[in-house]
Formats: C-alpha cells, sequence, structure tokens
C-alpha cells in the first residue's frame, strides 16, 4: 500500500524517484549520550561531518489570494476610517497646544515689558476678581488712572500687574480668556 501511494506522488508529479528512494533507505538509529563524570578521562570526539540534506517536501505550488468578504472588506475600511480621525484628532490637539502655548509666550512678554507697577507705593486699591476682593498697592496718581480707565489690573504668575489700557486691549485681543480688570468711567461696574 506504500508502494500505490508513493507512485501515486510519482505520477502526479510531486515527488522524484530519488526522493523516494532516499526515503525507502533505512534511518540509523541515534546515539545515546552518557554524563561524563570524570572529564579529565574522556577523549575528545572529533566533529561529526555534517551531511547534506536534500529537501524530501515537494515545493507547493502558490495558492491564488483569497477573496476578502464584504464584511471584512467594511471592517478593513472603517478601521482605517477610524485610526485617520484618530490621527487627525491628536494632530489638532498638538496644533491647539503650540498655538495657546504660543499666545502665552506672546502674552507674558506683553505684561513683562509694560509693567507699572511701583515697589514703594503705599496706597491700596481694592478690586473684585469674581466674589473675592484683592487688592494692589498703587501710588496716588495711579490710583486716579485706575479710577479713570487708563490704567489696568491683571496678573501675570500671580501677581498683580498694572498695565496701560492699551496694552489691556492687546491682551484682550491676543487672548480673550485672560483675566483683565479695567474700570469704565461711564459705568461703576469693572469689566
Amino acid at each position: 500500500m506504500a508502494n500505490s501511494f508513493q507512485e501515486q506522488l510519482l505520477k502526479a508529479g510531486l515527488v522524484t524517484q530519488e526522493q523516494i528512494e532516499k526515503a525507502n533507505q533505512p534511518k540509523p538509529k541515534p546515539v545515546e549520550k552518557t554524563p561524563n563524570k570524570n572529564r579529565n578521562t574522556a577523549k575528545p570526539r572529533p566533529n561529526p561531518v555534517p551531511r547534506p540534506q536534500a529537501n524530501p517536501q515537494p515545493v507547493k505550488a502558490a495558492k491564488p489570494p483569497k477573496p476578502q468578504s464584504d464584511l471584512e472588506q467594511f471592517y478593513k475600511e472603517r478601521a482605517q476610517l477610524e485610526r485617520n480621525e484618530r490621527e487627525e484628532t491628536e494632530r489638532l490637539a498638538r496644533e491647539r497646544a503650540a498655538r495657546k502655548k504660543q499666545t502665552r509666550e506672546q502674552v507674558h512678554a506683553l505684561i513683562q515689558g509694560h509693567v507699572q507697577n511701583v515697589d514703594d507705593a503705599e496706597i491700596r486699591y481694592n478690586f473684585v476678581v469674581g466674589d473675592n476682593i484683592k487688592y494692589v498697592y498703587v501710588t496716588e496718581a495711579q490710583q486716579q488712572a485706575l479710577a479713570d480707565g487708563t490704567l489696568a489690573i491683571t496678573f501675570l504668575e500671580g501677581k498683580r500687574c498694572l498695565i496701560s489700557a492699551e496694552i489691556a486691549a492687546q491682551l484682550l485681543t491676543l487672548d480673550p480668556g485672560k483675566l483683565v480688570i479695567l474700570n469704565h468711567p461711564d459705568d461703576t461696574t469693572a469689566a
């Protein structure tokens, strides 16, 4: 029965006569290795010569690619679409963060360059932020300028800073969320 199988493989062209003969040869028994207890008395064994081995397996013909089902195609397209959307969202978030950082640096530089605080001012000027009353020490001229609306108050790194109304307007155009306290002479409330 084994011969008929070999003959069928030979007729089908899947194997050659040489491969059948090589498969029919008796295989050598594996040599058992015994552990050496005394290594000093053991004789060195010569390195075995490697034998070239022929490929006994027939070469398989390449299978044509399996067509994808509509469902597989749908899931692939959906995964690609989700990946693209996620990458776009991450890119927009990075751009937004970069713009925010740049705006923050511009605001910081603008305030830093135009601070009008006086270190030895003695008049305490109170103003309201939300529900809290805060204060800053000003000179008499600065107190009048704050009341007239030509000076404004903003915060930089937790410090209260006096700036001109023009700089306050520039700050609000750069960052509309920046807290700027500016009195309007017409109104009794702070903006």
